[in-house]
């Protein structure tokens, strides 16, 4: 791959010859052409297109959650978005095989939100009909209202919510209702953060468990 740098006719797009032009971010690229595989993908390969494909799904599927729960870590400068972030943390950290050799996510090693602020400590979880009931330890750190916590409730299958400020996080405890919740018939997974909503900033979530 070339990058071109302030071409004297300005930016190329498309195909000249046996290379490709385009433009990514602000920035003139050359590629050249993609030569033909004649030979079969591995078992190796095979399974890296399998784990590609169950991480992208889980990804597409929470896109919102995990849009939000990254923007503090994209900056205006990368070419990395949030969504891309999250994505490559899937693949690369939560992912597992299954008895039969199948690609999986790991809900324990999800990061849901994702930042630099001091994650909770000792979260735990209830359900009381479509009440779920948080509590935490607060750490001297977060005294200031400005910290606030967020939830996300996962469905590997597919489903999820997003609950934001839900309490300040020196209370220690807060309830919240989820119309429906006592229905379901699956488990949500229960991830837990913290967000700094005066410079935006997050902690990595933590897991809680099902409810």
């Amino acid at each position: 791959m070339a990058i071109l740098q302030n071409g004297p006719n300005g930016a190329i797009v498309g195909k000249f010859g046996s290379v490709s032009a385009y433009l990514l971010k602000g920035q003139n690229v050359v590629r050249g052409g993609k030569k033909k595989r004649t030979s079969p993908p591995s078992e190796a390969e095979l399974l890296n297109r399998e784990k590609q494909k169950v991480a992208g799904k889980f990804a597409g599927a929470n896109k919102v959650i995990l849009e939000f729960g990254y923007q503090s870590l994209a900056t205006k400068e990368s070419r990395v978005g949030a969504f891309q972030l999250a994505q490559r943390h899937i693949f690369k950290e939560t992912l597992e095989l299954g008895e039969d050799n199948k690609p999986f996510v790991n809900p324990e090693k999800l990061l849901l939100f994702s930042g630099p602020l001091t994650s909770l400590a000792n979260c735990q979880v209830s359900l009381d009909g479509d009440r779920i009931d948080l509590s935490w330890t607060v750490d001297d750190e977060y005294k200031s209202s400005i910290y606030k916590i967020n939830v996300g409730l996962i469905d590997i299958e597919g489903e999820s919510r997003l609950k934001i400020s839900v309490a300040n996080v020196n209370q220690g405890f807060c309830s919240f209702e989820v119309e429906g919740i006592s229905k379901k018939a699956f488990d949500y997974h229960v991830y837990v953060g913290v967000w700094d909503t005066l410079n935006d900033d997050f902690s990595n979530s933590i897991y809680c468990g099902v409810v």
